[in-house]
């Protein structure tokens, strides 16, 4: 369920992601670490601008700092179908509880979404919501497209909103197949992170003319399962774990 992906944003702020939370890292890892490429790929080209400062205090309705039973009432309301199939587990390397549910159908991802909950260690509050979209199998053309537009939709809402300079990154490709698409934290410290893998992108060349036939080349998705992510975190430089 955790899978650890390191990479470094093209501000240097490096950023550690543990499937359920990511955690700043000094900026001087970019001293040893640098970027080579750059996609486009679900970048929107136009947004509303809202004229509000970022605030990342949960998702849907479930809040930040809301306890299991809290928690566990809004999915009630508003994923009643998913209730009954609501699991809860305690991931022992960090020691927070995690409460999971499936979604069958989940705006603006295609298809079932999976959307885990994630308490603190030692409030037992939530401190960070993952939500995933998974083609399974061999993800086809057409199923990594609604991904990718997916990924730009929930990339524009956030880009209508103010950020603080220098805490946003887009177009990432921290390692092959894996595409950062955004990733930002807000000015009460909170993140965001949306996440495509598995899918096919254009990668802008460096050291290439701008516009030329030569600064971009699309990399095919190798066969096999696509996926968005959507990353939630309470606080990222302070997460509630062990």
């Amino acid at each position: 369920m955790i899978h650890i992906i390191k990479y470094l944003a093209s501000t240097c702020q490096s950023v550690l992601i543990l499937g359920s939370l990511f955690l700043v890292m000094p900026p001087d890892a970019c001293a040893q670490q640098q970027f080579s490429e750059i996609s486009l790929t679900a970048q929107p080209t136009k947004w509303d601008i809202q004229g509000l400062p970022s605030l990342i205090n949960g998702y849907g309705n479930a809040r930040f700092g809301m306890n299991e039973e809290q928690v566990r009432s809004i999915i009630a309301t508003d994923y009643p179908l998913a209730l009954p199939g609501l699991k809860t587990e305690l991931y022992a390397a960090n020691h927070t509880p995690v409460m999971s549910i499936v979604v069958n159908e989940l705006a603006p991802g295609p298809g079932p979404a999976t959307v885990t909950y994630v308490f603190g260690a030692s409030s037992r509050e939530l401190i960070a919501v993952n939500v995933y979209w998974l083609a399974t199998g061999i993800a086809s053309l057409a199923q990594q497209q609604l991904l990718t537009e997916a990924a730009s939709v929930v990339t524009a809402d956030l880009l209508g909103y103010r950020w603080p300079m220098l805490q946003v990154s887009r177009g990432i490709v921290p390692i092959p197949g894996v595409l950062l698409v955004f990733s930002g934290k807000d000015f009460a410290g909170g993140g965001v992170e949306v996440r495509l893998s598995g899918v096919g992108m254009d990668i802008e060349v460096p050291n290439t003319v701008a516009g030329s036939a030569a600064a971009r080349q699309h990399r095919v998705a190798p066969p096999g399962p696509a996926q968005l992510h959507l990353a939630f975190v309470a606080d990222v430089e302070h997460p509630d774990v062990f």
